[in-house]
Protein backbone atom coordinates (compact mmCIF):
# COMPACT_ATOMS: atom_id res chain seq x y z
CA UNK A 1 0.00 0.00 0.00
CA UNK A 2 1.18 3.73 -0.49
CA UNK A 3 0.68 6.42 1.86
CA UNK A 4 0.14 9.99 0.61
CA UNK A 5 0.45 13.00 2.56
CA UNK A 6 -1.30 15.94 1.78
CA UNK A 7 -4.59 15.66 -0.63
CA UNK A 8 -4.15 18.77 -2.09
CA UNK A 9 -3.91 18.61 -6.21
CA UNK A 10 -0.62 17.07 -6.79
CA UNK A 11 -1.48 14.33 -3.85
CA UNK A 12 -4.27 13.36 -5.99
CA UNK A 13 -3.02 12.89 -8.91
CA UNK A 14 -0.14 10.58 -7.06
CA UNK A 15 -2.93 8.90 -5.68
CA UNK A 16 -4.88 8.59 -8.42
CA UNK A 17 -2.51 7.58 -10.58
CA UNK A 18 -1.18 5.06 -7.73
CA UNK A 19 -4.52 3.30 -7.91
CA UNK A 20 -4.77 2.98 -11.52
CA UNK A 21 -1.08 0.92 -11.60
CA UNK A 22 -3.36 -1.13 -9.22
CA UNK A 23 -1.75 -0.31 -5.71
CA UNK A 24 -3.64 0.08 -2.56
CA UNK A 25 -3.65 3.76 -1.42
CA UNK A 26 -3.96 5.29 1.96
CA UNK A 27 -3.93 9.34 2.25
CA UNK A 28 -3.71 11.93 4.94
CA UNK A 29 -5.13 15.44 4.94
CA UNK A 30 -6.39 17.46 8.07
CA UNK A 31 -9.19 18.42 5.52
CA UNK A 32 -12.22 15.95 5.47
CA UNK A 33 -13.16 17.43 2.03
CA UNK A 34 -10.07 16.20 0.70
CA UNK A 35 -10.11 13.07 2.17
CA UNK A 36 -13.86 12.75 0.83
CA UNK A 37 -11.86 13.32 -2.61
CA UNK A 38 -9.75 10.53 -2.18
CA UNK A 39 -12.71 7.98 -0.77
CA UNK A 40 -14.34 8.87 -3.70
CA UNK A 41 -11.80 7.40 -6.30
CA UNK A 42 -11.50 4.07 -4.43
CA UNK A 43 -8.92 5.22 -1.57
CA UNK A 44 -8.93 5.26 1.97
CA UNK A 45 -8.53 8.35 4.09
CA UNK A 46 -7.01 9.62 7.44
CA UNK A 47 -6.15 12.53 9.53
CA UNK A 48 -3.35 10.61 11.21
CA UNK A 49 -0.02 10.57 9.53
CA UNK A 50 1.31 7.99 11.62
CA UNK A 51 -2.08 6.15 10.81
CA UNK A 52 -1.05 6.45 6.92
CA UNK A 53 2.71 5.36 7.65
CA UNK A 54 1.63 2.10 9.62
CA UNK A 55 -0.49 0.51 6.96
CA UNK A 56 1.94 1.54 4.15
CA UNK A 57 5.23 -0.05 2.57
CA UNK A 58 6.02 4.00 0.99
CA UNK A 59 4.60 7.01 0.81
CA UNK A 60 4.28 10.16 -1.60
CA UNK A 61 5.10 13.40 0.42
CA UNK A 62 2.75 15.84 -1.01
CA UNK A 63 2.25 18.32 1.65
CA UNK A 64 3.60 21.50 1.59
CA UNK A 65 7.28 21.92 1.19
CA UNK A 66 7.91 23.84 4.49
CA UNK A 67 6.83 20.33 6.17
CA UNK A 68 8.76 17.96 3.36
CA UNK A 69 11.50 17.54 6.21
CA UNK A 70 9.57 16.79 8.75
CA UNK A 71 7.35 14.17 6.88
CA UNK A 72 10.11 12.54 5.05
CA UNK A 73 11.87 12.09 9.03
CA UNK A 74 8.53 10.51 9.96
CA UNK A 75 8.98 7.93 6.79
CA UNK A 76 12.28 7.24 7.32
CA UNK A 77 11.76 6.54 11.26
CA UNK A 78 8.72 4.39 10.36
CA UNK A 79 10.63 2.52 7.89
CA UNK A 80 8.68 3.07 4.65
CA UNK A 81 10.36 4.39 1.27
CA UNK A 82 9.63 7.71 -0.33
CA UNK A 83 8.94 10.45 -3.31
CA UNK A 84 9.12 13.67 -2.18
CA UNK A 85 7.79 16.18 -3.95
CA UNK A 86 9.21 19.12 -5.30
CA UNK A 87 10.98 20.96 -4.28
CA UNK A 88 13.01 18.73 -1.23
CA UNK A 89 12.67 20.96 0.92
CA UNK A 90 12.85 24.61 1.12
CA UNK A 91 16.40 24.64 3.40
CA UNK A 92 18.62 22.07 3.86
CA UNK A 93 18.29 21.50 7.10
CA UNK A 94 18.32 17.93 7.95
CA UNK A 95 18.09 16.84 4.69
CA UNK A 96 22.03 15.15 5.01
CA UNK A 97 21.27 13.13 7.93
CA UNK A 98 18.13 11.99 6.74
CA UNK A 99 19.25 11.07 3.15
CA UNK A 100 22.16 9.39 5.23
CA UNK A 101 19.50 7.01 7.57
CA UNK A 102 17.92 6.12 4.31
CA UNK A 103 20.64 4.97 2.81
CA UNK A 104 21.85 2.83 6.09
CA UNK A 105 18.29 1.13 6.50
CA UNK A 106 18.16 0.82 2.68
CA UNK A 107 15.45 2.94 2.06
CA UNK A 108 14.50 4.86 -1.34
CA UNK A 109 14.53 8.43 -1.36
CA UNK A 110 13.17 9.83 -4.58
CA UNK A 111 12.38 12.97 -6.00
CA UNK A 112 9.21 14.16 -7.79
CA UNK A 113 11.16 16.51 -10.88
CA UNK A 114 9.48 14.57 -13.44
CA UNK A 115 10.49 16.37 -16.36
CA UNK A 116 12.96 13.98 -15.87
CA UNK A 117 10.20 12.04 -17.83
CA UNK A 118 9.37 13.94 -20.47
CA UNK A 119 10.20 12.17 -23.79
CA UNK A 120 11.76 14.86 -25.55
CA UNK A 121 14.06 15.21 -22.42
CA UNK A 122 14.63 11.78 -23.01
CA UNK A 123 15.50 12.06 -26.41
CA UNK A 124 17.74 15.37 -25.44
CA UNK A 125 19.60 13.63 -22.71
CA UNK A 126 20.33 10.56 -25.20
CA UNK A 127 21.43 12.84 -27.66
CA UNK A 128 23.89 14.80 -25.11
CA UNK A 129 25.02 11.07 -24.21
CA UNK A 130 26.26 10.21 -27.39
CA UNK A 131 27.84 13.40 -28.14
CA UNK A 132 25.83 14.36 -31.18
CA UNK A 133 26.12 18.09 -30.38
CA UNK A 134 29.78 17.45 -30.19
CA UNK A 135 31.41 19.58 -26.97
CA UNK A 136 28.12 21.33 -25.16
CA UNK A 137 28.49 25.01 -24.79
CA UNK A 138 25.78 26.73 -23.27
CA UNK A 139 21.96 26.48 -22.53
CA UNK A 140 18.86 28.34 -21.76
CA UNK A 141 15.80 26.83 -19.59
CA UNK A 142 12.76 28.82 -19.77
CA UNK A 143 9.46 28.56 -17.63
CA UNK A 144 7.38 31.68 -18.11
CA UNK A 145 3.30 30.58 -17.52
CA UNK A 146 0.97 33.28 -15.87
CA UNK A 147 -0.01 31.72 -12.08
CA UNK A 148 -4.04 32.34 -12.43
CA UNK A 149 -4.22 29.66 -15.22
CA UNK A 150 -2.79 27.10 -13.49
CA UNK A 151 -5.77 26.43 -11.09
CA UNK A 152 -8.87 28.61 -12.50
CA UNK A 153 -10.91 29.36 -9.04
CA UNK A 154 -8.18 29.48 -6.53
CA UNK A 155 -7.23 31.77 -5.18
CA UNK A 156 -3.64 32.09 -5.86
CA UNK A 157 -2.51 34.29 -3.17
CA UNK A 158 -3.77 31.68 -0.70
CA UNK A 159 -1.04 29.03 -1.98
CA UNK A 160 2.28 28.56 -1.27
CA UNK A 161 3.53 30.48 -4.19
CA UNK A 162 2.74 33.61 -2.20
CA UNK A 163 5.29 32.54 0.82
CA UNK A 164 8.48 34.73 -0.06
CA UNK A 165 10.34 32.40 1.96
CA UNK A 166 9.42 29.17 0.80
CA UNK A 167 7.39 29.68 -2.54
CA UNK A 168 7.96 32.04 -5.26
CA UNK A 169 9.11 31.34 -8.93
CA UNK A 170 12.60 30.19 -8.26
CA UNK A 171 11.34 27.55 -5.76
CA UNK A 172 8.13 26.70 -7.96
CA UNK A 173 10.33 26.21 -11.09
CA UNK A 174 12.78 24.11 -9.27
CA UNK A 175 11.90 22.43 -12.30
CA UNK A 176 13.77 23.90 -14.76
CA UNK A 177 17.15 24.21 -12.55
CA UNK A 178 16.96 20.13 -12.06
CA UNK A 179 16.87 19.79 -16.21
CA UNK A 180 20.16 21.93 -16.33
CA UNK A 181 21.76 19.97 -14.19
CA UNK A 182 20.61 16.93 -15.64
CA UNK A 183 20.84 17.55 -18.95
CA UNK A 184 24.62 19.84 -18.50
CA UNK A 185 26.09 18.57 -14.81
CA UNK A 186 25.71 20.00 -11.46
CA UNK A 187 25.75 23.54 -11.24
CA UNK A 188 27.02 26.58 -9.05
CA UNK A 189 24.85 29.94 -9.38
CA UNK A 190 27.15 32.99 -10.57
CA UNK A 191 24.49 35.48 -10.21
CA UNK A 192 20.94 35.70 -9.84
CA UNK A 193 18.26 38.38 -10.07
CA UNK A 194 14.71 38.35 -8.66
CA UNK A 195 11.73 40.90 -8.74
CA UNK A 196 8.07 41.32 -8.24
CA UNK A 197 6.28 42.82 -10.77
CA UNK A 198 3.63 44.03 -8.61
CA UNK A 199 1.35 42.18 -11.67
CA UNK A 200 -0.34 39.69 -9.04
CA UNK A 201 -0.30 40.75 -5.88
CA UNK A 202 1.92 38.64 -4.87
CA UNK A 203 3.95 38.66 -1.89
CA UNK A 204 7.05 36.54 -3.09
CA UNK A 205 8.94 37.41 -6.67
CA UNK A 206 7.29 36.99 -9.61
CA UNK A 207 10.08 36.63 -11.59
CA UNK A 208 13.71 35.34 -11.67
CA UNK A 209 16.87 35.15 -14.11
CA UNK A 210 19.82 32.75 -12.94
CA UNK A 211 22.90 32.24 -14.51
CA UNK A 212 24.25 29.16 -13.95
CA UNK A 213 28.29 27.21 -13.94
CA UNK A 214 28.48 23.32 -15.14
CA UNK A 215 31.75 21.50 -15.28
CA UNK A 216 34.10 21.68 -18.30
CA UNK A 217 33.45 25.49 -18.87
CA UNK A 218 29.73 25.64 -20.13
CA UNK A 219 27.06 27.68 -18.23
CA UNK A 220 23.25 27.77 -18.58
CA UNK A 221 20.61 30.65 -17.84
CA UNK A 222 17.37 30.02 -15.78
CA UNK A 223 14.13 32.10 -16.59
CA UNK A 224 11.26 31.93 -14.62
CA UNK A 225 8.11 33.45 -14.25
CA UNK A 226 4.67 33.40 -12.87
CA UNK A 227 3.49 36.61 -15.32
CA UNK A 228 4.16 35.54 -19.28
CA UNK A 229 0.84 35.26 -21.47
CA UNK A 230 0.50 33.31 -23.62
CA UNK A 231 3.14 30.54 -21.40
CA UNK A 232 6.53 29.12 -23.25
CA UNK A 233 8.47 26.68 -21.77
CA UNK A 234 11.33 24.73 -23.00
CA UNK A 235 14.92 24.95 -23.38
CA UNK A 236 17.66 25.18 -26.10
CA UNK A 237 21.21 23.22 -25.48
CA UNK A 238 23.82 24.30 -27.81
CA UNK A 239 27.23 22.68 -28.70
CA UNK A 240 30.53 22.60 -31.21
CA UNK A 241 28.49 20.45 -33.33
CA UNK A 242 24.95 21.92 -33.11
CA UNK A 243 21.81 22.57 -30.97
CA UNK A 244 18.74 21.24 -29.91
CA UNK A 245 15.80 23.17 -28.93
CA UNK A 246 12.81 21.73 -26.64
CA UNK A 247 9.25 23.28 -26.77
CA UNK A 248 8.21 21.01 -23.42
CA UNK A 249 4.31 21.93 -23.54
CA UNK A 250 4.21 21.11 -27.77
CA UNK A 251 6.36 18.02 -26.91
CA UNK A 252 8.51 19.00 -30.36
CA UNK A 253 12.03 18.68 -30.43
CA UNK A 254 14.13 20.18 -33.42
CA UNK A 255 18.10 19.18 -34.05
CA UNK A 256 19.95 21.08 -35.96
CA UNK A 257 23.70 20.28 -37.05
CA UNK A 258 26.36 22.89 -37.20
CA UNK A 259 26.22 23.27 -40.58
CA UNK A 260 22.20 24.00 -40.50
CA UNK A 261 21.02 20.87 -41.72
CA UNK A 262 18.09 19.86 -39.68
CA UNK A 263 18.61 16.02 -38.67
CA UNK A 264 15.46 16.00 -36.63
CA UNK A 265 11.67 17.75 -36.22
CA UNK A 266 9.47 15.85 -34.21
CA UNK A 267 6.46 16.04 -31.84
CA UNK A 268 6.18 13.04 -29.57
CA UNK A 269 2.87 11.81 -28.24
CA UNK A 270 1.08 12.04 -24.27
CA UNK A 271 0.95 15.23 -22.32
CA UNK A 272 2.22 16.00 -18.90
CA UNK A 273 -0.32 13.60 -17.46
CA UNK A 274 1.42 10.90 -18.88
CA UNK A 275 4.80 11.82 -17.35
CA UNK A 276 3.23 11.97 -14.22
CA UNK A 277 1.92 8.42 -14.70
CA UNK A 278 5.11 7.20 -15.82
CA UNK A 279 6.85 9.29 -12.42
CA UNK A 280 4.70 7.05 -10.19
CA UNK A 281 5.52 3.82 -12.30
CA UNK A 282 8.90 4.74 -11.92
CA UNK A 283 9.13 5.48 -8.20
CA UNK A 284 7.27 1.60 -7.68
CA UNK A 285 9.61 -0.17 -10.17
CA UNK A 286 12.56 1.79 -7.33
CA UNK A 287 11.41 -0.28 -4.93
CA UNK A 288 11.65 -3.73 -6.54
CA UNK A 289 15.48 -2.23 -7.56
CA UNK A 290 15.61 0.13 -10.64
CA UNK A 291 17.38 3.45 -9.79
CA UNK A 292 15.35 6.21 -9.34
CA UNK A 293 14.59 8.83 -11.48
CA UNK A 294 15.83 11.53 -9.29
CA UNK A 295 17.94 10.51 -5.70
CA UNK A 296 17.36 12.24 -2.83
CA UNK A 297 20.76 13.25 -3.35
CA UNK A 298 20.44 14.58 -6.59
CA UNK A 299 17.71 16.45 -5.43
CA UNK A 300 19.49 17.67 -2.50
CA UNK A 301 21.93 19.12 -4.77
CA UNK A 302 19.90 21.13 -6.74
CA UNK A 303 18.02 22.36 -3.83
CA UNK A 304 21.15 23.40 -2.27
CA UNK A 305 22.37 25.44 -6.10
CA UNK A 306 18.32 27.28 -6.17
CA UNK A 307 19.06 28.27 -2.26
CA UNK A 308 22.10 29.92 -3.18
CA UNK A 309 21.02 31.72 -6.26
CA UNK A 310 17.95 32.54 -3.91
CA UNK A 311 20.53 34.13 -1.85
CA UNK A 312 22.06 35.84 -4.62
CA UNK A 313 19.26 37.59 -5.63
CA UNK A 314 18.39 38.65 -2.15
CA UNK A 315 15.57 36.54 -1.54
CA UNK A 316 14.61 35.63 2.51
CA UNK A 317 15.29 32.61 3.86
Amino acid sequence: MIAVLGLGSIGLRHARNALALGEAVIGCDPSPERRALLEAEGGTATGSRDAALDAASACVVATPSDRHEDDLAAAIDSGRHALVEKPIGHRVGRLPELLDQAEAAGLVVAAALNLRLHPCVRLAKAILAEGGLGRPLWGRFLAALYLPDWRPGQDWTQGYANDPRTGGAIFDYIHEFDLAAHLLGSFTPAACVARNSGTLGLASEDMADAVLLHPDGVSSSVHVDYVTRPRMRGFYIAGTEGHIHVDLDRRHIRRIDSAGLVLLDQSLDGGYGDDYITEMAAFLASLKGAPPVCGGREALAVLEGVIKARSLAGLPS
